[in-house]
């Protein structure tokens, strides 16, 4: 194998006509690649022998020795990794990229953090929601990162999955627990961020901390999957369980006060209770229940695939119909879709809204995850769309405890944390419990 450098005239510019492209050839028996370098040169100064500047002033000393280190260094990478079966024109290019500028040929063959975590969005096959998980995901390594250029100083910062290391974890998990406070110090970069062009950042509790943690440990360990790293840091680090409170859920007795509620003057409210209510009765996730139609109804049965537990577990579940449910279907026989859904963020407000109308106004205990410590609110004020499927699970298991059974309507898989969390054993429950004893 032989490798020579020659000499391309520059065009377009007539007025220095001296002025040439390095170009390097690469010979073989039948392989012949010509490659024209970045690498350019007054043509009068050039000894084509030697391969470096002949002596003069008209370019400083520094240039010159630098000019004949690249050319050098060039060639011995070249002759160093020259292989017949890869040896073409992009392997050249990416040699002489890796000499003159190392990092941007590193970036090249090492894409960065944030174009594997892009690259991993787009990749995800999950459902809609834990979609919007690693978009919020995305967008926390993309300030952390800017967060280093601009307010630390550190324009070469760059996180890499190869080289990822247990302090950098840390140093991103402090970084997100802190941004709230990083705010006030450096409003102007934050507000430069869509997700904060609006409003401030609000201290992050340990439960969501614990969670964008642990989506950082499931990227890691996809990037391990595609064999981008041999690392284990994600075991290393380990993924923690996020600290919850009892689950509450309205009793069969307050459903049956929103389904009862008079709301003729207030349509949009109604049609809010009714989606409601019905969600109450078939447990759904809230992704699924959007997702229903009126071919979902079979026999007297909503019958779905769960979108979140599909790759793990593909399986249809059947909810019989409950007379209640029937006949808020029947409002709605010329829907496209079997209810008349509204944005998701507007039947959340929309719930509260409707709680609050009604009278429910239970004060229950809920654990607040900035401190961890339990705190007592009005239901009114913390019902969403999930509450609509914790009160079709609790209370259903407050008529059978067979988590099998009821499990097998809600969607969940076996051994479900989340599941477990559902079955609270209430005051009444406790009491059944004593009176068996003799």
């Amino acid at each position: 194998m032989k490798v020579s450098v020659y000499l391309k005239k520059v065009k377009g510019q007539a007025e220095r006509q001296d002025l040439c492209n390095v170009c390097f050839r690469v010979r073989e028996k039948d392989i012949d690649i010509k490659v024209v370098s970045e690498l350019q040169i007054q043509e009068r100064y050039w000894d084509a022998d030697r391969m470096v500047y002949r002596r003069t002033t008209a370019v400083p000393k520094a240039e010159q020795k630098q000019f004949a280190q690249n050319i050098a260094a060039i060639i011995e990478e070249v002759e160093k990794t020259f292989s017949p079966n890869k040896a073409n024109s992009d392997w050249l290019k990416d040699v002489i990229l890796g000499v003159l500028h190392p990092q941007e040929a590193y970036d090249r063959n090492h894409p960065n953090l944030l174009k594997r975590v892009h690259e991993y969005y787009e990749q995800f096959e999950g459902p809609v929601t834990s979609k919007a998980h690693i978009i919020d995901f995305e967008r926390k390594v993309n300030r952390y990162v800017d967060y280093h250029h601009e307010i630390l100083g550190e324009t070469d910062f760059m996180l890499y999955v190869d080289s990822l290391t247990m302090d950098d974890l840390i140093d991103f998990r402090d970084y997100i627990s802190d941004e709230s406070e990083l705010y006030a110090e450096n409003p102007d970069f934050f507000k430069r961020r869509s997700t904060f062009a609006n409003r401030k950042p609000r201290p992050l509790s340990g439960t969501t901390i614990i969670n964008t943690m642990n989506q950082f440990c499931t990227f890691l360990h996809w990037c391990k999957k595609m064999k981008y790293t041999d690392s284990n840091l994600y075991l290393q680090y380990g993924c923690k369980s996020p600290v919850y409170g009892d689950p509450f859920f309205l009793t069969s007795e307050e459903r049956n006060i929103l389904y009862d509620a008079d709301l003729s003057e207030l349509p949009r409210l109604a049609k809010i209770r009714d989606v409601f209510v019905f969600h109450c009765y078939i447990g759904c996730r809230v992704g699924d229940l959007y997702r229903l139609t009126c071919d979902n109804i079979k026999d007297g049965f909503v019958e779905y695939m769960p979108q979140k537990t599909k790759k793990c577990q593909a399986k249809t579940v059947r909810v019989p119909l409950h007379e209640k449910a029937q006949r808020i279907l029947t409002r709605y026989n010329d829907c496209e879709k079997i209810l008349p859904f509204i944005q998701r963020n507007l039947y959340n407000k929309g719930i509260r809204v409707l709680l609050k109308h009604c009278g429910i106004d239970r004060m229950v205990t809920v654990l607040d995850t900035h401190g961890y410590n339990t705190v007592q609110k009005p239901l009114y004020e913390l019902a969403t769309s999930h509450t609509a499927r914790k009160t079709f699970v609790g209370n259903l298991y407050k008529q059978v405890q067979d988590p099998n059974l009821i499990a097998s309507m809600s969607g969940h898989v076996e051994g479900s944390r989340a599941f477990k969390r559902y079955r609270n054993i209430d005051e009444e429950m406790k009491r059944k419990l004593v009176d068996m004893i003799n």
